[in-house]
């Protein structure tokens, strides 16, 4: 071959490679060579749905070593038997095995019952008596009842109470001689009806009693006016009446009469104080019921 000929030919050839080369290098930028793998531009993968399969099987392979031990994470499940630590250790704010010693103690702690106990109040009772000390002096009780004299005897009654047959009363009272007689319960009806009451009801503070005088006086005077009345001693199955009406906040009393008619009365809290009053005073000079 003549040789200017071949000088083409190696002429041509280098002019083809400098004419190629700087195409290729375009590929991979002169300012991206020298960059750490960390922050290169990320490759992009005809299948990126593999890599995602892959994590969750990893993942699902992790959670099932979990179930077979709850304590277990996905450090200790890389670590070797020898390297995993005691699992008698705490675990967060979970406790350290107690000694054997301390067990009698845990074992009754856990035996308690500690179940709630539904505490129910219990129900108010109708009054019944119970003996109990006088809680007034005899001065502050004599303030609240008159002393009248009656032939050899004193008669102690509530201030403001008469035995006179044309007035309404409801009270307690007793006599003194050379001893405390018994206490007496009156109750006076005057009207211009007759009643013919033979049965006392009470409702004292929503209770319900009820006194049986055995007998019964009754009159008439001014013509058509009636009165009737009982007086009689307070005896032991009284007691518990006796109790209400000296304790109580309200009384309502129906003397009720023989054609079913009944006369009914409110009593004042000066009635019922003025009860209480001659009570307190009968058992405090030596007075039994």
């Amino acid at each position: 071959m003549p040789m200017n000929r071949i000088t083409r030919i190696i002429a041509l050839l280098l002019f083809t490679i400098a004419t190629i080369l700087p195409v290729v290098a375009q590929d991979h930028p002169e300012s991206e060579r020298d960059y750490d793998a960390s922050i290169r531009r990320p490759i992009r993968r005809l299948h990126p749905e593999r890599e995602r399969e892959k994590a969750m099987k990893a993942y699902q392979k992790q959670q099932a070593a979990k179930a077979d031990d709850p304590w277990a994470d996905s450090t200790a499940t890389k670590m070797s038997a020898k390297e995993q630590p005691d699992k008698r250790r705490v675990v967060g704010r979970r406790a350290q095995p107690q000694p054997a010693t301390d067990k009698p103690d845990l074992q009754e702690l856990l035996n308690k019952d500690y179940s709630l106990v539904q505490i129910v109040p219990e129900a108010d009772k109708p009054y019944a008596w119970v003996d109990e000390p006088v809680q007034s002096g005899e001065d502050s009780l004599l303030a609240r009842v008159s002393r009248t004299a009656q032939g050899a005897a004193i008669r102690y009654m509530p201030k403001g109470a008469s035995m006179e047959n044309t007035k309404n009363a409801f009270y307690l009272y007793f006599d003194e001689r050379a001893a405390i007689e018994p206490l007496r319960l009156r109750v006076q009806y005057y009207a211009d009806d007759p009643l013919d009451f033979n049965r006392i009801d009470f409702e004292i503070d929503g209770y319900e009693y009820s006194y049986t005088p055995a007998h019964k006086r009754s009159g008439h005077v001014y013509g058509r006016m009636i009165w009737e009345n009982s007086d009689e001693a307070v005896t032991t199955a009284d007691k518990d009446l006796l109790y209400a009406l000296t304790h109580c906040q309200w009384v309502r009393m129906s003397l009720v009469g023989r054609e079913g008619v009944s006369h009914v009365k409110l009593l004042s809290d000066e009635q019922i104080q003025g009860l209480r009053a001659v009570l307190q005073l009968y058992l405090l000079k030596g007075g039994r019921i």
